[in-house]
């Protein structure tokens, strides 16, 4: 068994590189209807696009030195029940020029106690030390109203840089807002 690598910690979360014993729980998060009522794609089909989605994952890392993020308690580092991060990626402009994707989802039981909004602030700050003038996106279906709120506390805007081919609005973190510190 390969050791996890710890990417940040905040008060009350670990976050670390996505693990090969992830794939359970990339399959619970992404596989459950209920996580994805805004995704356009809907719930992941089967256990096995969670083992490639991991996949993914974990080559993004080995690639880019940045990527989504498994999420647990400090509690319970190694039970995993959510994902959030910045992914480096050249899909999102349909002129193929690289930006940052942040992206999070949860299991509903951390949902309503401010665990997405730690995850996302620290994974935004490791982005801006990582790359600091890489522009970060997020693309979010106009009826998520809990993810929208969320990407404006963080202090995301609309922005018309390119429009989303799944049809979800576009929104930007101007390069001046405030990344709070990683601790790694």
């Amino acid at each position: 068994m390969t050791t996890r690598i710890t990417v940040a910690e905040t008060e009350r979360l670990v976050l670390t590189r996505p693990h090969p014993d992830d794939a359970a729980a990339v399959f619970a998060v992404h596989g459950d209807p209920e996580t994805n009522r805004y995704n356009p794609l809907g719930p992941m089909p089967s256990a096995e696009a969670g083992v490639e989605f991991l996949r993914s994952m974990i080559e993004d890392w080995e690639r880019d030195g940045i990527g989504y993020c498994a999420v647990a308690s400090r509690e319970r580092p190694t039970e995993v029940f959510g994902f959030a991060g910045t992914q480096l990626t050249r899909r999102l402009r349909p002129d193929g020029v690289p930006v940052f994707n942040l992206y999070y989802r949860f299991s509903p039981i951390a949902w309503g106690r401010g665990l997405a909004r730690e995850a996302v602030d620290v994974t935004v700050a490791l982005a801006r030390r990582t790359l600091p003038t890489m522009p970060i996106f997020a693309v979010i279906n106009a009826d998520n109203v809990p993810s929208l709120t969320l990407a404006r506390r963080v202090g995301f805007r609309p922005s018309d840089a390119f429009v989303d081919v799944e049809g979800r609005d576009v929104y930007l973190l101007p390069q001046d807002s405030v990344a709070e510190a990683v601790d790694a």
